[in-house]
Protein backbone atom coordinates (compact mmCIF):
# COMPACT_ATOMS: atom_id res chain seq x y z
CA UNK A 1 0.00 0.00 0.00
CA UNK A 2 1.82 3.53 -1.41
CA UNK A 3 0.72 6.03 1.31
CA UNK A 4 1.45 9.92 0.74
CA UNK A 5 2.58 10.98 3.59
CA UNK A 6 0.41 14.00 4.87
CA UNK A 7 1.77 17.42 5.31
CA UNK A 8 2.42 18.59 8.83
CA UNK A 9 -0.53 21.33 10.06
CA UNK A 10 1.84 24.40 10.25
CA UNK A 11 2.78 23.70 6.29
CA UNK A 12 -0.88 23.21 5.55
CA UNK A 13 -1.88 26.29 7.22
CA UNK A 14 0.83 28.04 5.57
CA UNK A 15 -0.09 27.19 2.01
CA UNK A 16 -3.75 27.90 2.64
CA UNK A 17 -3.43 31.11 4.23
CA UNK A 18 -1.16 32.14 1.74
CA UNK A 19 -3.39 31.15 -1.05
CA UNK A 20 -6.29 32.92 1.24
CA UNK A 21 -4.66 36.29 1.69
CA UNK A 22 -3.45 36.18 -2.27
CA UNK A 23 -6.77 35.98 -3.10
CA UNK A 24 -8.43 37.59 -0.63
CA UNK A 25 -5.84 39.93 0.90
CA UNK A 26 -4.34 40.32 4.45
CA UNK A 27 -7.26 41.75 5.89
CA UNK A 28 -8.46 38.41 6.15
CA UNK A 29 -10.08 37.26 9.61
CA UNK A 30 -8.60 34.90 11.69
CA UNK A 31 -12.04 33.06 12.19
CA UNK A 32 -12.32 33.05 8.23
CA UNK A 33 -8.67 31.66 8.17
CA UNK A 34 -9.78 29.24 10.77
CA UNK A 35 -12.88 27.97 8.97
CA UNK A 36 -11.49 28.05 5.65
CA UNK A 37 -8.33 25.92 6.77
CA UNK A 38 -10.33 23.74 8.58
CA UNK A 39 -8.02 24.09 11.63
CA UNK A 40 -8.94 24.46 15.45
CA UNK A 41 -7.83 27.95 16.64
CA UNK A 42 -5.51 26.50 19.22
CA UNK A 43 -3.75 24.97 16.14
CA UNK A 44 -3.30 27.88 14.03
CA UNK A 45 -2.33 29.73 17.33
CA UNK A 46 -0.15 27.09 18.50
CA UNK A 47 2.16 27.05 15.59
CA UNK A 48 1.65 31.48 14.60
CA UNK A 49 0.97 33.17 18.33
CA UNK A 50 -0.32 36.14 16.03
CA UNK A 51 -1.48 36.81 13.00
CA UNK A 52 1.17 38.90 12.15
CA UNK A 53 3.63 36.14 12.04
CA UNK A 54 1.13 33.53 9.67
CA UNK A 55 1.24 36.70 7.52
CA UNK A 56 5.09 37.23 7.60
CA UNK A 57 5.61 33.09 7.01
CA UNK A 58 3.05 33.03 4.18
CA UNK A 59 5.20 35.93 2.29
CA UNK A 60 8.19 33.19 2.59
CA UNK A 61 6.13 31.18 1.09
CA UNK A 62 5.29 32.96 -1.48
CA UNK A 63 8.73 34.26 -1.75
CA UNK A 64 10.17 30.59 -2.91
CA UNK A 65 7.28 29.88 -4.96
CA UNK A 66 7.92 33.20 -7.11
CA UNK A 67 11.51 32.59 -7.44
CA UNK A 68 10.61 28.45 -8.56
CA UNK A 69 7.87 30.19 -11.39
CA UNK A 70 10.85 32.34 -12.47
CA UNK A 71 13.52 29.66 -13.02
CA UNK A 72 11.19 27.85 -14.35
CA UNK A 73 11.19 29.86 -17.62
CA UNK A 74 15.15 29.69 -18.16
CA UNK A 75 15.82 27.39 -20.63
CA UNK A 76 19.60 25.81 -19.55
CA UNK A 77 20.71 25.40 -22.97
CA UNK A 78 19.80 29.12 -24.05
CA UNK A 79 22.10 32.56 -24.43
CA UNK A 80 22.82 33.95 -21.01
CA UNK A 81 20.22 37.01 -22.24
CA UNK A 82 17.87 34.65 -23.44
CA UNK A 83 17.99 33.71 -19.99
CA UNK A 84 17.40 36.41 -19.20
CA UNK A 85 14.49 37.53 -20.80
CA UNK A 86 13.03 34.02 -20.24
CA UNK A 87 12.18 35.89 -17.16
CA UNK A 88 9.23 37.90 -18.95
CA UNK A 89 7.94 34.61 -20.65
CA UNK A 90 7.39 33.05 -17.12
CA UNK A 91 5.60 36.43 -15.88
CA UNK A 92 3.70 36.14 -19.05
CA UNK A 93 2.58 32.64 -18.34
CA UNK A 94 2.09 33.59 -14.52
CA UNK A 95 -0.17 36.55 -15.89
CA UNK A 96 -2.25 34.21 -17.58
CA UNK A 97 -2.98 32.28 -14.91
CA UNK A 98 -7.03 32.27 -13.83
CA UNK A 99 -6.21 33.18 -10.24
CA UNK A 100 -3.65 35.97 -11.12
CA UNK A 101 -3.68 39.20 -8.86
CA UNK A 102 -0.96 40.84 -8.75
CA UNK A 103 1.79 40.78 -6.61
CA UNK A 104 1.25 39.54 -2.91
CA UNK A 105 4.29 41.44 -1.84
CA UNK A 106 3.04 44.51 -2.91
CA UNK A 107 -0.11 43.53 -2.48
CA UNK A 108 0.85 43.43 1.62
CA UNK A 109 2.66 46.38 1.16
CA UNK A 110 -0.28 48.34 0.31
CA UNK A 111 -2.67 46.46 2.80
CA UNK A 112 -0.80 46.64 5.28
CA UNK A 113 0.65 50.22 5.06
CA UNK A 114 2.33 50.43 8.24
CA UNK A 115 6.53 50.01 7.44
CA UNK A 116 7.12 48.85 10.57
CA UNK A 117 4.63 45.81 10.63
CA UNK A 118 6.57 42.79 10.73
CA UNK A 119 5.80 41.71 7.00
CA UNK A 120 7.79 45.06 5.81
CA UNK A 121 11.17 43.20 6.19
CA UNK A 122 9.84 39.57 4.57
CA UNK A 123 8.76 42.04 1.15
CA UNK A 124 11.99 44.13 1.21
CA UNK A 125 13.98 40.47 1.71
CA UNK A 126 12.00 39.72 -1.60
CA UNK A 127 12.64 42.36 -3.20
CA UNK A 128 16.46 42.57 -2.54
CA UNK A 129 17.04 38.72 -3.36
CA UNK A 130 15.25 38.84 -6.80
CA UNK A 131 17.26 42.05 -7.73
CA UNK A 132 20.43 39.71 -6.63
CA UNK A 133 19.32 36.64 -8.40
CA UNK A 134 18.76 38.77 -11.44
CA UNK A 135 22.31 40.51 -11.02
CA UNK A 136 24.08 37.19 -11.06
CA UNK A 137 21.76 36.30 -14.77
CA UNK A 138 23.46 39.32 -15.68
CA UNK A 139 26.76 38.62 -14.78
CA UNK A 140 26.59 35.45 -17.82
CA UNK A 141 25.44 38.37 -20.10
CA UNK A 142 28.60 40.29 -19.93
CA UNK A 143 26.93 43.64 -18.61
CA UNK A 144 29.11 46.54 -17.34
CA UNK A 145 26.89 47.20 -14.39
CA UNK A 146 24.92 44.10 -13.43
CA UNK A 147 23.66 45.65 -9.95
CA UNK A 148 22.30 48.73 -11.73
CA UNK A 149 21.09 46.76 -14.73
CA UNK A 150 19.28 44.33 -12.75
CA UNK A 151 17.17 47.48 -10.49
CA UNK A 152 15.94 48.45 -14.02
CA UNK A 153 15.04 44.62 -15.21
CA UNK A 154 13.71 44.23 -11.93
CA UNK A 155 11.75 47.96 -12.09
CA UNK A 156 10.09 46.50 -15.45
CA UNK A 157 9.22 43.14 -13.86
CA UNK A 158 7.04 44.84 -11.31
CA UNK A 159 5.32 47.03 -13.75
CA UNK A 160 4.69 44.64 -15.74
CA UNK A 161 2.60 42.74 -12.76
CA UNK A 162 1.15 45.75 -12.09
CA UNK A 163 0.11 46.62 -15.71
CA UNK A 164 -1.04 42.90 -16.32
CA UNK A 165 -3.05 42.71 -12.89
CA UNK A 166 -5.01 46.38 -13.46
CA UNK A 167 -5.47 45.91 -17.72
CA UNK A 168 -5.81 41.96 -17.16
CA UNK A 169 -4.13 41.52 -19.87
CA UNK A 170 -0.93 38.85 -20.23
CA UNK A 171 1.24 40.74 -22.88
CA UNK A 172 2.32 43.22 -20.25
CA UNK A 173 5.24 41.00 -20.04
CA UNK A 174 6.07 40.70 -23.57
CA UNK A 175 6.12 44.94 -23.61
CA UNK A 176 8.35 44.34 -20.50
CA UNK A 177 10.50 42.01 -22.59
CA UNK A 178 10.69 44.00 -25.08
CA UNK A 179 11.77 46.57 -23.07
CA UNK A 180 14.74 44.50 -21.47
CA UNK A 181 16.20 43.46 -24.82
CA UNK A 182 16.76 46.82 -25.29
CA UNK A 183 18.29 47.40 -22.25
CA UNK A 184 20.21 44.30 -22.11
CA UNK A 185 21.92 44.80 -25.78
CA UNK A 186 22.50 48.24 -24.36
CA UNK A 187 24.90 47.50 -21.78
CA UNK A 188 26.33 44.47 -22.56
CA UNK A 189 29.89 44.01 -23.64
CA UNK A 190 29.05 40.54 -25.54
CA UNK A 191 28.63 40.40 -29.11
Amino acid sequence: MNRRPRPNKRDLIVEEASKLFYQRGTGLGVDTLIDEIGVAKMTLYKHFPTKDDLIVECLRFVDARYRDRLRGGLAAEASATERVLGIFDSLRDWFATPNFRGCAFVNATVELADPQHPAHRAVLEHKTSTREWVAELLIACGVDDPQFVARQLVQLMEGAITTAMLEQDPTAADVARASAAQILAASSSED
